[in-house]
């Protein structure tokens, strides 16, 4: 029942067109109405919450008929800067780290191996002191 309950409040906070502090106020209202019903009626189904309070969709609606639809269109418009600016970055972390790799292979490769000649003596002994 627990699981059921977080992915109850988890689709109403999903299926809000915005998440401000009032909404979220209102979401910890519900959330503490929702938990004394449970308390208070011994609720073991997720259908009895749902038809005492309403689906996650319903909600969801109740909660945005009080706002402006401008508020709401300059939210998605952010959200949806927001998520282009990170892709674009993490795109760009992306390319550094594969050139930062490629410069590390190839610097493997083409660097000269240091060259330590030894100078092996060798005697025959035919050579007299």
């Amino acid at each position: 029942m627990n699981m059921e309950l977080k992915r109850y409040l988890k689709d109403i906070k999903n299926n809000l067109p915005c998440c401000n502090t009032a909404m979220r106020k209102m979401l910890d209202d519900l959330k503490t109405s929702v938990n004394v019903y449970i308390n208070e009626n011994d609720i073991t189904q997720i259908d009895e919450i749902e038809r005492h309070f309403g689906t996650a969709e319903d909600i969801a609606k109740e909660f945005a008929v009080g706002l402006d639809n401008a508020y709401i269109k300059s939210y998605k418009f952010k959200k949806r800067v927001t998520a282009i600016v990170l892709s674009v970055l993490a795109a760009i972390l992306v390319i550094v780290a594969a050139l930062a790799i490629y410069i590390v292979i190839d610097n493997e490769k083409n660097t000269p191996v240091k060259y330590e000649p030894t100078v092996k003596y060798e005697y025959s002994e035919d050579y007299e002191q």
